[in-house]
């Protein structure tokens, strides 16, 4: 294994601890199959409604082999490339940056989630957000026809 490869072995991916209660809601009511998938649908959400939030306590991150090559991780790249435009966010090289801007749209995603969730019906609350955005990509989708 090259130094490299290890070194990107050894990334965390962090989860925001102020969101442990609501990431326990998705875990009991099935919601998502983990914690990694909560986290990513929760960052395209956070890019989608321009919310990166940055946080300080961290609960126990997430190992890196966790997340899968072929989806994940290209996920992981094109948000930082989309947040900053600049091309070099897709190399190895600037990976740790790609995953704290990963991060903070998880933490503005999961800060979205908290504001219209209706913990009692979890589940209604994420599928009226997601027909919401839906909606929003259908309108833009069609505005110029």
């Amino acid at each position: 294994m090259s130094i490299e490869a290890k070194r990107l072995d050894d990334v965390r991916i962090r989860r925001p601890k102020e969101h442990d209660d609501l990431l326990d809601i998705f875990k009991k009511e099935k919601i998502f199959a983990s914690n990694k998938n909560a986290l990513v649908f929760a960052a395209s959400l956070g890019f989608k409604k321009q919310q990166r939030l940055s946080f300080l306590e961290s609960s126990e991150p997430i190992m890196l082999r966790v997340f899968d090559d072929n989806t994940d991780i290209p996920f992981i790249y094109s948000l930082a490339l989309a947040e900053t435009g600049d091309i070099s966010m897709m190399t190895k090289n600037k990976f740790k940056e790609a995953v704290l801007i990963f991060e903070e749209y998880a933490n503005g995603g999961l800060s979205y989630i908290r504001s219209v969730l209706d913990p009692a019906t979890a589940l209604v609350s994420l599928e009226a957000i997601i027909s919401e955005l839906d909606e929003t990509n259908t309108e833009d989708m069609f505005k110029d026809w």
